[in-house]
This record gives structure tokens, C-alpha cells and sequence, in this order.
């Protein structure tokens, strides 16, 4: 039995600003349907490398098991 594996794109950013809180974004694409799934949110007490590295793991733990 041969298993179909799926592909997905991931695009994960974070932005961070001196007056707001530094959020984290991420977009995740079925490359077979290229349906979307995007999700994003705030922290308050985050470093730039932190943000942009929860952005990526929330993508990887959005993917279907």
C-alpha cells in the first residue's frame, strides 16, 4: 500500500513595533487544493527570534497529523 503524502507551503512571519505588542503570523497552503490556513497572535514579552520561531511551530502543529 502506497501512502499519498501531501505538500504544504508555510509562510511564517513576526512583526514587532515599539508602541504595540509583537505578533506572529503564519499561512499555511495545500499545495494539492490550495485551500489556506492562516493564524496569528500577540506577545507581550517576546524577543524578534522568539516570535518568528513560535510562527513556524504553530504552522508545523497546524499540519494534519
Amino acid at each position: 500500500m502506497t501512502s499519498k503524502k501531501m505538500h504544504y507551503l508555510l509562510f511564517a512571519e513576526a512583526s514587532r513595533n515599539q508602541r504595540t505588542a509583537q505578533t506572529w503570523r503564519f499561512v499555511l497552503q495545500n499545495l494539492a487544493t490550495q485551500k489556506r490556513f492562516a493564524a496569528s497572535d500577540t506577545e507581550f514579552d517576546a524577543s524578534g527570534e522568539r516570535l518568528e520561531l513560535l510562527a513556524v511551530i504553530r504552522g508545523l502543529e497546524a499540519l494534519e497529523g
